[in-house]
């Protein structure tokens, strides 16, 4: 599994990943199957004790293994794994008839060293892994005193007005609402680009994506990212490891936000895949044909009913990762609570140091909504908008959790809370049903709010167009160092303690690389607007005016500002064509590389 996932990197988007802790969970979830296996065939031995039990579940383990080992490479059709697993099995079954006693024997003396060897291997893993993060942190300077905590929390996929605080007529974010209250709110941050990967490589080292590189998936070096990743440019949580800090990374994003895709540097911690046996279970290839046949059905079927009733609800909680829309299996979700529970155990380990903690939620990514068994809003009727809403609502409650639970460690006075995310949402504008496709407003708007009581102003909202690539220059403002050269953005402060507007504050950009991963629901806009399919696009965006550039097929220019749907491309009128002139020529000095 490791290796293929390495050899087929430009399938990223259509499969389960795996990382290492693979080596003791592929072994033990497939012993369990083979036993379930064993156990029927010593009831029909039991039954008919005839029947030649030991030659058969020789032949069916034979052909399970090869049958497993043949479609890891996704080179092979299932049928020819078939052909070829049952051709090796009828093999080894025709050597048992004649060394039947010399196998026996092989097993059983083996068989202890087997149990050994996995026992091993996951102390290798796992206490490695520990062992590995205690070395890390013993090294760490010693922090400044009284060095404040930080918890940056992106929330995947939200858009700016979808969020109470930004005017939305629902109360979809009491929470929010109210950190906003207590610090800043950015009315126009706007974000690197449309999907996750390129922006949280931006998020992690403040650059724009044509800077760190990441703008598609890059082939996994064997030996581990190292500091190759990011192109080499230094990161958050480097930074302040540097200061003292414990750092990790707590993702519900296990496809584009893990240290698989070279976004670990900087997290001695990093908790992405394996969060529960259900997860396990998808990641492995037999777990995933399990999941493919009995965690898709309906909610009328008797494999649904069987795992609600056994309280297994939480393994038909589809996720978006995997290939369930290209005919496979759906990974199971990792919800806002499983988030809060990592962070929470890892804060905890150890009080002597301040932390830095970074958390991807992604509730309100598609497939929305949130978790069966919580309430759902009154005004939900099911629709896209309304399932995209309550995804906002319970990930909304389980951040004023999670900040309850540190006001209960008394840790949440001393803590920076900054909320954002890496992209908004289509939801039907200008014809578009995701995101990643393009960089409309809605797409690119985030929300950004930053909330640390006493030391910055309360109730604050700030104008200005702002890129979220600014957060880690912000952080390190805010913990102390006025003077750091270490990200390039100016000192965020003066965007709170100025009424008008900062000229010298550069505008945002946004970029988008030509991509082949757009849904067939957005692919079948292409020739009716320009999309990322078939060109790299950027964008500019000034206090009034957002450009949006297609490498092949032009400019559109839109006056956001009395314009916020995008309804009105002005590019081709005559005051708009002297803008985008003058906008393409900022945009290219900006973007020089």
């Amino acid at each position: 599994m490791l290796v293929f996932q390495r050899m087929n990197w430009r399938q990223w988007a259509r499969v389960l990943h795996v990382s290492k802790e693979i080596l003791w969970v592929s072994p033990l979830v497939d012993l369990v199957f083979f036993l379930l296996i064993a156990l029927g065939a010593w009831i029909v031995w039991q039954l008919v004790p005839r029947l030649p039990a030991l030659r058969a579940l020789v032949f069916l383990f034979s052909f399970l293994a090869v049958y497993d080992w043949l479609s890891l490479t996704n080179r092979l059709d299932w049928r020819a794994c078939l052909l070829l697993a049952c051709g090796v099995a009828l093999a080894f079954h025709r050597w048992l008839r004649k060394n039947e006693s010399i196998a026996i024997e092989f097993w059983k003396r083996s068989l202890r060293w087997l149990f050994a060897a996995s026992l091993l291997t996951f102390a290798a893993v796992q206490g490695g892994q520990w062992l590995h993060e205690r070395v890390l942190e013993a090294r760490l300077p010693a922090a400044a005193p009284g060095s404040p905590n930080v918890l940056v929390i992106v929330i995947d996929t939200l858009r700016a007005d979808h969020v109470s605080a930004y005017g939305y007529s629902r109360a979809t974010s009491s929470q929010i609402d109210h950190l906003a209250s207590q610090g800043i709110l950015f009315e126009n941050a706007i974000a690197p680009s449309s999907w996750s990967l390129p922006s949280h490589g931006s998020l992690v080292t403040g650059r724009y994506p044509f800077e760190h590189g990441l703008t598609n998936v890059q082939p996994m070096p064997w030996l581990g990212w190292g500091k190759s990743s990011l192109h080499g440019y230094p990161t958050l949580g480097e930074a302040l490891e540097q200061r003292g800090y414990r750092t990790a990374a707590f993702s519900a994003n296990r496809v584009y936000f893990t240290s698989n895709v070279g976004l670990g540097r900087g997290f001695l911690h990093f908790e992405d895949y394996f969060f529960s046996v259900g997860d396990s279970l998808t990641r492995t290839l037999y777990g995933r044909k399990l999941a493919r046949l009995y965690f898709n059905r309906s909610e009328k079927s008797k494999a649904t009913r069987a795992l609600r009733a056994v309280g297994l609800d939480e393994w038909l909680d589809k996720d978006s990762e995997g290939s369930g829309t290209y005919g496979g299996a759906f990974g199971v979700r990792k919800r806002a609570s499983d988030v809060n529970k990592e962070v929470l155990r890892w804060i905890e380990h150890d009080r002597s140091r301040p932390f830095f903690a970074f958390l991807n939620y992604l509730d309100v990514h598609y497939q929305y909504g949130g978790p069966r068994d919580y309430p759902k809003p009154s005004w939900d009727r099911g629709t896209a908008i309304d399932e995209y809403d309550a995804g906002l609502v319970y990930t909304d409650d389980y951040i004023g959790r999670l900040l309850g639970q540190l006001k209960q460690l008394g840790l949440a006075q001393n803590t920076i809370v900054i909320v954002t995310s890496d992209h908004g949402e289509s939801l039907g504008d200008h014809g578009l049903t995701y995101h990643g496709a393009s960089l409309y407003w809605e797409l690119i708007h985030v929300p950004l709010i930053v909330s640390y009581p006493g030391h910055i102003p309360a109730a604050v909202r700030a104008g200005q167009p702002i890129s979220i690539i600014a957060i880690p220059a912000m952080i390190l403002d805010l913990i102390g160092d006025k003077n750091q050269r270490t990200f390039p953005a100016l000192p965020t402060s003066a965007l709170w303690t100025k009424a008008s507007a900062n000229e010298e504050w550069p505008d945002p950009l946004s970029e988008l690389a030509q991509t082949d991963i757009i849904v067939p629901q957005d692919r079948v806009v292409e020739g009716k607007i320009p999309i990322a399919t078939n060109g790299d696009m950027e964008a500019l965006i000034t206090s009034r005016w957002h450009l949006i550039l297609h490498s092949r097929l032009g400019a559109q220019l839109y006056d956001w500002k009395n314009d916020p749907g995008e309804l009105h491309d002005l590019a081709q009128t005559a005051e708009g064509k002297a803008i985008v002139a003058e906008l393409l020529s900022q945009l290219h000095s900006q973007t020089e590389r």
